[in-house]
C-alpha cells in the first residue's frame, strides 16, 4: 500500500483567502501548470444573497492573465450542493463551468484540471496558467478557492513555485 501525504505528495495552493462578496466579480489567483500532472480546484460558496453565482475557470498563456479565456474542453466537475451539513458529493455533468442556485446553503465545487486538456490543433498558442472567476458574488456571500496540486515531477525536496511562469 502507498503511502499519501499532502504536504510530501500533493500541492496545496490557496487561490482564494475567504472573503465576503464584493457585488461584483472574484478571481483567484493564477497558478502556472507547467509543473503539473493533475489539478483539482476546489471553490467553497455559501449564496445567502439574491444572485446565483457563475464559477468560471479561465486560461491563458501568461499567470499575468491579459486575455483570460475559457475552458476549451469540459472537464469532470463535482458538488456539494450542502457542504455545511453533509459530506455527499455528486459527479455533475462534465462542462466548461457551473452556476450556483441561490440559497443558504454551503456548496463546493471542484473541477479536475488536466493541463493536457488546454491544448488544442486550432488553437495559435497553448494555454499552460489557470484561474478561477467567480461573477455576480453578492455582498452577502462568501468564497474561499483553494487548489490541490500533483506535481509533475514529484519530490520530498520540491522547490517549484506554481504562482509564477
Amino acid at each position: 500500500m502507498s503511502y499519501l501525504s499532502f504536504p510530501e505528495n500533493l500541492m496545496i495552493i490557496p487561490g482564494l483567502s475567504p472573503v465576503v462578496g464584493t457585488g461584483a466579480e472574484q478571481t483567484s489567483i493564477p497558478i502556472s501548470l507547467k509543473n503539473v500532472q493533475k489539478m483539482w480546484a476546489v471553490v467553497y460558496l455559501n449564496t445567502v444573497g439574491t444572485d446565483a453565482v457563475a464559477v468560471v475557470p479561465q486560461t491563458d498563456a501568461l499567470v499575468a492573465f491579459g486575455s483570460a479565456a475559457v475552458l476549451i474542453n469540459a472537464v469532470p466537475v463535482w458538488i456539494n450542493l450542502d457542504a455545511d451539513v453533509s459530506d455527499a458529493w455528486t459527479r455533475a455533468t462534465d462542462a466548461v463551468n457551473y452556476t450556483t442556485e441561490v440559497d443558504n446553503n454551503g456548496k463546493m465545487i471542484v473541477f479536475e484540471i488536466d493541463p493536457s486538456s488546454f491544448r488544442s490543433t486550432t488553437v495559435a498558442t497553448d494555454d499552460d496558467c489557470f484561474r478561477i472567476s467567480l461573477t455576480a458574488v453578492d455582498i452577502t456571500d462568501y468564497s474561499a478557492i483553494f487548489y490541490i496540486v500533483i506535481p509533475r515531477y514529484v519530490s520530498k525536496s520540491d522547490t517549484r513555485t506554481y504562482i509564477t511562469d
